[in-house]
């Protein structure tokens, strides 16, 4: 039969063979508020044909009475008066607007992103792209997203799902969404019309339109009636097929629409509406498209025409499948749901494409029609392409996943009166790609903001009601200032609001090493940045800095002083600053964004705010301090005395207030240790346990008063002890306090220690077991390692507040184990280079804190600064033939290499451990060198000296000093060659003190386990060894036995010792009342120790990297190694921080045979979890077994579940 359609433009005729159709109502269609325009009804009785067979018919209705079939047609870049029905006299969509016409057409249908690849993944997982956080430059789309897509559910509920056409979304499982499919698109191999013509129906090669359309004929065809079925369409036309000169190709089909005629010009073609858009804009893609498409009156004809005459050959495609529907007796039954995947440029403001936030743009077609609803009418609820899978699941009976952002439309259709909720949603286009700039804004039915991502002080206000055309920007115009502020903060909540963990921005910001930078001046002329990757990128493939002179330049993400742009590496720390030199005296702005692994972009970090200073000889920029106001723990009325305890001491002094009402004396009482219930006022007299007796003149004038504690005489030696940072008051370690002769009450309110210390943050690290000694000792190490940070270098406490090299390092390991903190070591360092110490084996300490920094940081700055001073630190021109040192040995020349005065009055000595026995006068004490012989080649001074060796080499090679490396190299070798041969006593399987002497101490053996030179055949004897002598050592000298007995694997022995409760231990610390670790194992050991000495608090670092053995495996934790050896512990927590994160672990010994551990890893780090192979073991990583062979188990970022199961009998 012929079916003729009346137009304006004239008549074109359409060739439709319907067999079973009893009769052909052909209609003229405008919009169905406007009414018929005009109307030509033909009716042929076709009796022969006239019903399907009975059993067709019953079937088919059966299954329809249940649930609706759905067919989704989605089309590339219509935008929303690409349709006859909306009102566009130029186009021919007969089909699509009989679907309007008898459906619900939606006036003010969006998308939230106007891109293909972002809007197409917001319709299937209903989730906005500021969510999902899908482009063309990322990986696949998250998988967890994908599972509640709306194929995905449905299938998984029964319906039979078919797809054909663009999918236009990075997915590798199209099986879980899809019974049926075939997914393509342009053919972009070729650059002409090929690109459309290149699939075949039999031996035809067709355009894409037409094959897509048979698919779906196809894909009706053979449906089973009983099942119900959601097929989606994806027809890539209209767009344009941007390798080809032509750029638009269509079907023959379509030649004769708009022949003979000129296309009228665009909108807001004229130079001025092109000019008012920001350069960027100018210059990007939308532009470049005008040029293929638009720039000549040719381009523009072909390419407009081009655009309709392919949405036409669309709307062929639906004719033929709905007259498909019909023929299989479905088409009562079937929803139809119709829309753009986004909007078009056809030379508006002489632009193309889409992207940009303009209405023409992100407004769609949308076109919902469900033949079992009669008398639909038009919407004007603000529709969004997220609304559609809601639609979708609500026409099949589901319910819509609870994460989901869009909303069913069926109630709005059902009931067109029902309120749709829904005032103001969120546009955006964050895809970002150097030529097209990211934007975001809102929009509601009257009103649109948006802004540049990139550059947000552009803007764009339109008041949509009296503009619809979007001409007259009101953001610069002072009347709307308030709704302007209004609409930017709900563009802000509702990013906020829709963004998703995924997409949270860096963390932890550090410059030069410094987390809080008030009232802190950067020294380095170029500092470096650096931050912690959020968990949720699992790894960094590329950053963006932007550093600005001004609060309103980053906050508008200008910057002005750099703009890194995208820079496509991994690096998250240590990044030079690239930009306009920076002056001193001026306030800089920094924040940093990433990209995933998948090239998914993240939010910005927050702001972090620096002042830069004048450069200096050093090149650290010295840490910020914070002062804590502690309240009385306890507060106790005792007859006229108030007694007051802080519950730990600290480097502090007491603000308190009192209201006097006559002029009288306080006399406070302020110390670190009891005596009964009472401070102790005469603590032994040789050791430096605090107190002081301070009188405090109070007066009516007067509310608030600072305790003046009176400075020590030998804490504050100028040119030896490092003075208070500026502006400190004078500080004293003290927990109590005792007032006496107050006139006036007093309460716990009137009191506040303030404790003072460098910049600490109490939750970067945890620690808890089964044991709850090793708690308290963990609890015990932490903090000291807080308190003694009050003079912003690593100090020997309270008596001298000198630093020490050993003292620091063994204050360095700790600190990085306890806080995410890094400068106060470097700060160290760059002091010892200046002011070295004389024990021998303190300058061989120098090395290892450079190494630490080295390996915890990851950066290099200190090795390239002081290489070639660092040589004469490790002693290496001590050397002899052999390859052992002495110090004996040392010159004048020498000692000015290392730093020291020549008035300088200490001999320079071996230590071996501190004190030596008989110290203090007291001949009792047998110190703490387990009798250890001095000789001239001495055991302990070697073993520093292969380590050293060790260090140089790798820094010499770090630095591309290749002959040097080699020889330090050989240096080691040597070293450890010599060590083993002459200090090793191969008879008792154990080393000796030195070359000369048959005594073995403790300190001989376990130097040599720290350092790992002990050959794998005697590491028994020496083990056993070291058990045997206890904790024969100070405090200093357990850090190596610790490290040694760990590298050892000697784990029951360690934690034995870490939990001793003898008068050689930490807990002996806590039982004795002390807050912070003492320089001695106790009193009698020392008796001139004092109780706030960090070189006490060993265990803050060999619980995480010992027991735990979370260390750095290559330089600033790239890679991080986690050996556990837990002993007896039945259950332990650790969180450990790194520069890259922190790393979080837990363990659980659950029966003989099974031990559990579960690790985190932080993004942008990998780790391998190591444990000692054993007959019988093995490991299960993630519920697979793990070969033994491979000796460790490598963990990518996120949760790991490891298993040890213990299969012997």
């Amino acid at each position: 039969m012929e079916t003729t359609f009346t137009l304006d433009e004239g008549t074109v005729k359409s060739q439709l063979v319907d067999p079973i159709t009893i009769g052909t109502l052909l209609l003229s269609f405008s919009n169905k508020n406007q009414g018929l325009m005009k109307t030509k009804i033909i009716v042929a009785i076709l009796l022969s044909v006239c019903a399907l067979p009975l059993s067709a018919q019953k079937t088919t209705q059966a299954q329809q009475a249940e649930k609706p079939n759905i067919i989704f047609i989605l089309t590339d870049d219509q935008r929303f008066d690409a349709l006859g029905y909306a009102g566009n006299k130029l186009i021919y969509t007969p089909e699509m607007d009989k679907l309007a016409q008898e459906g619900t057409y939606f006036k003010n249908a969006i998308v939230t992103t106007p891109i293909c690849a972002a809007s197409r993944a917001s319709i299937l997982t209903g989730l906005y792209e500021r969510t999902h956080n899908f482009n063309f430059q990322t990986g696949n789309i998250r998988e967890s997203y994908m599972a509640d897509s709306y194929p995905t559910i449905l299938k998984q509920n029964g319906y039979n799902t078919g797809f054909y056409g663009k999918y236009g979304v990075r997915y590798n499982d199209l099986d879980k969404q899809f019974d049926t499919y075939e997914s393509y698109d342009r053919n972009n191999k070729y650059k002409d019309r090929r690109g459309y013509y290149y699939k075949t129906l039999g031996k035809d090669t067709v355009h894409l339109t037409r094959y897509t359309g048979q698919q779906a004929i196809d894909f009706i065809a053979d449906a089973d009636t009983d099942t119900p079925f959601c097929l989606s369409l994806s027809f890539s036309a209209p767009h344009a097929h941007d390798a080809a000169k032509d750029q638009y190709f269509w079907q023959q089909e379509s030649d004769g629409l708009l022949r003979n005629m000129d296309m009228p010009g665009p909108d807001l073609g004229e130079n001025k509406y092109f000019e008012a858009q920001p350069k960027f804009v100018q210059d990007g893609f939308n532009r470049l498209r005008w040029t293929w498409r638009y720039d000549t009156p040719e381009k523009y004809q072909h390419s407009v025409k081009g655009y309709y005459r392919m949405i036409s050959g669309i709307d062929r495609e639906i004719a033929k499948i709905r007259e498909e529907l019909r023929k299989k007796g479905l088409d009562k039954n079937t929803v139809i749901i119709l829309m753009g995947d986004n909007g078009y440029f056809l030379g508006e403001r002489q632009l193309a494409g889409k992207w940009l936030l303009y209405d023409n743009s992100i407004r769609v077609p949308l076109i919902v029609f469900d033949p079992r609803i009669k008398k639909q009418k038009d919407n004007d609820a603000l529709a969004l392409n997220i609304d559609v899978p809601s639609t979708i699941l609500d026409l099949a009976g589901l319910e819509q996943p609870e994460g989901w952002q869009g909303k069913s439309l069926m109630p709005i259709i059902r009931n067109p009166k029902t309120d749709f909720e829904r005032d103001t949603i969120l546009i955006e286009h964050l895809w970002e790609f150097q030529n097209i700039p990211p934007s975001e804004g809102v929009r509601t039915k009257d009103w649109k903001y948006f802004r540049y991502v990139n550059d947000q002080s552009y803007e764009e206000l339109y008041n949509l009601k009296e503009d619809p055309k979007e001409i007259n920007n009101l953001a610069k115009d002072s009347k709307y200032a308030s709704t302007l502020e209004s609409f930017r903060k709900k563009t802000n909540s509702l990013i906020l609001e829709l963004s998703d963990d995924y997409s949270q921005g860096p963390s932890n910001l550090i410059i030069e090493w410094i987390r809080n930078t008030a009232g802190v001046s950067i020294i380095d002329p170029k500092p470096e940045y650096g931050w912690v990757v959020p968990e949720g990128a699992v790894a960094q493939s590329a950053y963006q800095i932007l550093v600005a002179s001004s609060e309103e330049n980053i906050n508008n993400n200008i910057g002005n002083v750099w703009n890194s742009g995208q820079i496509r590496s991994n690096t998250s720390t240590e990044i030079e600053h690239g930009g306009t030199p920076l002056k001193s005296g001026s306030t800089y702005y920094w924040k940093v964004r990433i990209w995933d692994q998948d090239n998914r972009l993240s939010r910005y970090s927050k702001t972090q705010a620096f002042t830069m200073g004048s450069p200096k000889a050093s090149i650290t920029t010295p840490n910020s301090f914070q002062i804590d106001r502690i309240s009385p723990a306890q507060f106790e009325k005792r007859g006229d005395t108030y007694f007051i305890d802080f519950g730990k001491a600290a480097f502090a002094t007491i603000h308190f207030t009192y209201n006097a009402k006559a002029d009288h004396t306080l006399t406070f009482h302020i110390g670190e240790q009891l005596e009964g219930e009472n401070i102790n006022r005469t603590p032994f007299k040789k050791s430096h346990i605090r107190y002081q007796k301070i009188e405090v003149a109070v007066t009516p004038k007067q509310t608030y008063y600072q305790l003046p504690i009176k400075p020590d005489t030998r804490n504050t030696l100028p040119g030896k002890a490092v003075p208070l940072p500026d502006g400190f008051p004078v500080l004293m370690p003290f927990r109590y306090a005792e007032v006496e002769g107050a006139q006036e009450p007093l309460t716990a309110d009137n009191f506040t220690q303030l404790a003072h210390h460098s910049y600490w943050e109490d939750n970067a690290s945890n620690f808890n077991s089964s044991n709850d000694i090793l708690n308290q000792v963990w609890d015990l190490c932490k903090y000291s390692i807080k308190a003694t940070t009050f003079n912003g270098l690593y100090v020997d406490g309270d008596r001298e507040r000198i630093p020490y090299e050993a003292d620091a390092y063994l204050n360095q390991l700790s600190h990085y184990t306890t806080d995410r903190e890094y400068a106060i070591a470097r700060q160290t360092i760059e002091y010892f280079m200046e002011h070295p110490t004389w024990p021998t084996e303190w300058q061989q300490h120098v090395a290892l804190m450079f190494h630490a920094d080295y390996m915890y940081t990851g950066n290099t700055e200190l090795i390239q600064k002081y290489y070639d001073q660092l040589k004469y630190k490790t002693l290496y021109e001590l050397a002899n033939e052999d390859g052992l040192i002495t110090s004996t040995k040392m010159t004048p020349e020498l000692m000015a290499h290392l730093g020291f005065p020549k008035t300088m009055k200490e001999t320079f000595r071996d230590i071996v451990d501190w004190p030596s026995a008989g110290w203090g006068g007291d001949p009792t004490n047998k110190g703490e060198r387990d009798g250890y012989v001095f000789k001239d080649y001495n055991t302990v001074v070697n073993a520093f000296y292969y380590q050293n060796m060790k260090i140089m080499a790798e820094f010499a090679q770090v630095l591309g000093k290749t002959q040097e490396a080699l020889d330090f190299k050989l240096r080691a070798l040597k070293a450890k060659k010599a060590f083993n041969e002459k200090m090793f006593d191969a008879k008792r399987g154990i080393y000796i003190d030195g070359i000369g002497t048959d005594h073995a101490s403790l300190h001989a053996n376990m130097m040599p386990l720290a350092f790992n030179m002990v050959p794998e055949e005697h590491l028994g004897s020496v083990v056993e060894f070291v058990k045997s002598r206890g904790m024969a050592c100070s405090v200093y000298g357990s850090q190596y036995l610790m490290d040694g007995l760990y590298n050892a694997g000697a784990e029951d022995y360690a934690l034995d010792l870490l939990t001793d409760t003898s008068d050689r231990s930490w807990y002996n610390m806590i039982r004795i009342g002390s807050t912070i670790t003492l320089e001695a194992w106790d009193l009698k050991y020392k008796n001139n120790l004092d109780w706030n000495h960090a070189w006490g608090a060993v265990p803050a670092n060999a619980i995480p990297r010992g027991l735990w053995g979370i260390q750095p495996k290559i330089p600033g934790f790239g890679i991080a190694t986690i050996k556990p050896q837990m002993g007896h512990l039945k259950n332990s927590t650790i969180e450990v921080p790194t520069i890259k994160g922190t790393i979080k672990a837990s363990y659980t010994y659950a029966n003989p045979r099974l031990q559990l551990y579960t690790i985190e890893i932080p993004a942008n780090m990998v780790a391998e979890f190591e444990m000692p192979p054993a007959p019988g073991k093995e490991l299960m990583h993630n519920g697979k077994k793990v070969a033994s062979a491979f000796g460790s188990v490598r963990l990518e970022p996120g949760k790991h579940e490891i298993k040890m199961v213990i299969n012997s009998f």
